[in-house]
């Protein structure tokens, strides 16, 4: 009924990528402090001087649970990247729901390296904007997932064993 059918190789956002990573490291073995940002091509990461690394909490929008994060991955679009290819809005659709597969992706290889990473969206975009210089038309701060270890004492952002919780009737 269908034919033959091949396999396509997936194209991710007209086949170029319109993110940047930049790192920000705050308690990460055998890396100094700092912001980094992270070649693709080159699976490095690269130190940005920066006068005053802002904390966590004050990056993520005032969120203090993220205070004992011992790393921030910030994921920025480029959209130029995207729109020469997509004039229209599926160009940007592209270029924001490609930010969740990437994150999954920073996820998966946290949760294998035993580490813990949760993904937010509020974001201090003035902070960001000023710590990266970029140009707020054109490149956006979207994403972020905080890295590091799980704390000893349960917050709330940890599972709650709802059967151990007496519910009323």
């Amino acid at each position: 009924m269908w034919g033959s059918c091949r396999l396509r190789r997936r194209r991710r956002g007209g086949a170029r990528n319109p993110y940047e990573a930049y790192v920000l490291a705050y308690n990460v073995q055998d890396l100094p402090n700092g912001l980094y940002h992270y070649s693709a091509l080159e699976n490095s990461l690269a130190y940005m001087p920066c006068d005053t690394l802002p904390s966590a909490e004050t990056v993520l929008g005032g969120q203090d649970w993220f205070s004992g994060a011992s790393a921030l991955i910030l994921l920025v679009a480029n959209f130029a990247r995207t729109a020469w290819k997509y004039r229209h809005p599926t160009g940007f659709r592209v270029v924001l729901i490609e930010a969740g597969h990437i994150a999954q992706n920073i996820l998966l290889a946290a949760t294998a390296s035993g580490l813990v990473a949760t993904p937010t969206c509020a974001l201090n975009d003035s902070v960001i904007e000023t710590m990266l210089d970029i140009d707020p038309i054109m490149q956006s701060p979207i994403y972020a997932v905080a890295v590091g270890t799980r704390s000893e004492t349960a917050t709330i952002a940890d599972l709650v064993d709802w059967s151990a919780v007496e519910h009323q009737q």
